[in-house]
């Protein structure tokens, strides 16, 4: 992993250096992956069998928000199991399809590099490939990727397709006025999530729109003497960046209530992220992007924000979701104020590796191509696979080996060449993938 500061200058070499791999990994075996869970000062790279593959899904985060999602099953060579959860534009790019064509009568070999290893609700083990991950699937040259393909046995285990729901946004959350929004409790009715409709009337006064957030946890960075503390217990964190924390009063006639926009619900509104504005206005200052939403009305899918609630009269609550936005409305008045093991060198010798079958390469889908063609797939952002629903792809039959399996009937795609005397297969490529990995 390449660490950059603001500090930081990247200035391209347009030399050829000889000798400069094509490949770069350092693996780690599935059973050594314990020790990194939830670190994140480093990336991991494992090599395995695809055993299943599921389809894309769009699933649900605890953010409101909806997000691209794909689950591939690896296997070692001692038969252990773990998922790793590819996310965003990721998902879309990983060829499926082709993966479990290929799958049903060959061997698929993957190195997957760029991954971390992430532990859902203390007990589930999985690992995220976001916008870092990058795939070396049935690459004839790398050395590690032949080796493993020896100690397999001659005839492969068709690769199983796994189903994720998708979420179509159709989900019904309980739906409340702002009336009966007032008497959610802070501690009984925290993280349950309400839909409303009402329309913005205004700015809490004495409050600002922006803060001084963590880089790394988003908690409020506040200045000591000696400089600047995360106020998060046991956050070393030192640095900070302006964000979103717009508080603006909304009422549906019934009664007024604070709701809050925070970044990522703030750049949907705005367009602008808060550093951005932050350069032309002061904190109490007010920007015009934010003030001129003041008189639409919006669905919100909200939930109680605990710690600020239980200091004030009324509840005050954050925006999860953006669910519809309607036309500007008169003003209505207010109703109440208120360790790793690495990997032998991919320049190892080929030489005794020339009497196993070619596989098949796969590569990724070109899908920035796609988009221009077609219209743009919504909601592929990325997040943390920790803010992922347990009803997306966290459902019990859906966990490691536990998952249900169906018998897919696919089209097999072989062509043969009498090269070497070995069969060689339909290469598919795209543009994706053909940069290096750099760590």
């Amino acid at each position: 992993m390449v660490k950059l500061n603001k500090r930081t200058i990247v200035l391209e070499d347009k030399d050829q250096i000889q000798g400069f791999p094509k490949y770069t990994f350092s693996l780690t075996p599935l059973d050594k992956l314990d020790q990194y869970k939830n670190k994140t000062d480093r990336f991991i790279d494992v090599i395995a069998k695809i055993s299943g593959v599921s389809n894309v899904a769009k699933v649900p985060t605890t953010s409101g928000d909806q997000q691209m999602r794909r689950v591939v099953l690896l296997e070692d060579l001692k038969g252990n199991m773990i998922e790793l959860s590819l996310s965003g534009k990721r998902a879309l790019e990983f060829d499926g399809d082709q993966v479990l064509d290929v799958g049903q009568q060959h061997h698929v070999i993957a190195i997957f590099v760029g991954t971390l290893v992430k532990l859902y609700k203390g007990e589930y083990t999985f690992l995220s490939g976001t916008s870092a991950c990058r795939w070396y699937i049935n690459e004839n040259d790398i050395a590690e990727i032949k080796a493993f393909q020896k100690s397999l046995p001659s005839e492969p285990v068709p690769i199983k397709k796994t189903y994720l729901q998708n979420d179509d946004a159709t989900h019904k959350f309980e739906e409340k006025s702002l009336e009966q929004l007032k008497h959610v409790d802070p501690f009984l009715d925290m993280g349950q999530r309400y839909q409303c409709t009402a329309t913005i009337i205004g700015i809490t006064e004495n409050q600002t729109w922006c803060y001084k957030a963590c880089k790394i946890c988003n908690s409020a960075i506040i200045q000591k003497e000696n400089g600047y503390k995360c106020t998060k217990e046991g956050c070393p964190s030192t640095q900070f960046e302006w964000k979103y924390k717009i508080p603006f009063i909304a009422s549906d006639h019934t009664y007024n209530l604070e709701f809050m926009f925070f970044e990522k619900k703030g750049m949907e509104l705005i367009g602008k992220s808060a550093s951005t504005l932050r350069k032309q206005y002061e904190p109490k200052e007010i920007p015009p992007d934010i003030t001129s939403w003041i008189g639409y009305k919006f669905t919100f899918v909200v939930r109680v924000l605990s710690k600020k609630s239980v200091k004030t009269i009324d509840p005050s609550f954050e925006v999860l979701m953006i669910k519809e936005k309607y036309q500007k409305e008169p003003i209505i008045s207010f109703i109440s104020s208120s360790g790793v093991v690495p990997a032998e060198s991919s320049s190892s010798t080929m030489a005794e590796y020339k009497e196993l079958p070619l596989l098949v390469p796969i590569t990724s889908k070109d899908i920035e191509k796609k988009e221009r063609s077609t219209s743009q797939p919504e909601h592929t952002e990325e997040t943390q696979d920790m803010d992922i629903e347990p009803s997306g792809i966290w459902e019990e039959s859906q966990i490691s080996n536990k998952r249900s399996f169906g018998d897919p009937n696919y089209d097999k795609q072989e062509t043969t060449d009498d090269k070497d005397d070995l069969p060689q297969f339909k290469k598919i490529r795209s543009t994706h993938s053909q940069g290096k990995s750099k760590k």
